[in-house]
């Protein structure tokens, strides 16, 4: 008996519940798999069931996007702050008296 499974949106999703219910019926097995037109074996099933939902790779990606921004925005900042430090500390011990 075979079977056909399909999903158009997360392939991610559908391979997480099928190898669900694999595991809760040992009957169930892959024989093969179609992701974008191309063919997959047992082994790329799996990795495919292992792999994180859509939603949290986007959130990595975004997240490796904006770090780097994240880190320059703060050595800039650290910039002027250090600055300003360094001014209060000169006025609090009159190093300015002219």
């Amino acid at each position: 008996m075979s079977a056909v499974a399909y999903t158009s949106g997360d392939p991610v999703a559908l391979a997480k519940a099928l190898q669900s219910y694999a595991k809760a019926n040992p009957t169930f097995s892959f024989k093969a798999g179609l992701v974008e037109g191309r063919a997959i074996d047992l082994a790329q099933i799996e990795a495919l069931a292992n792999m994180p939902p859509k939603e949290e790779i986007y959130a990595r990606l975004l997240y490796l996007i904006n770090a780097p921004a994240q880190r320059l925005a703060t050595v800039i900042n650290a910039v002027g702050r250090n600055i300003a430090v360094v001014i209060d500390q000169g006025v609090q011990n009159n190093k300015f008296a002219g």
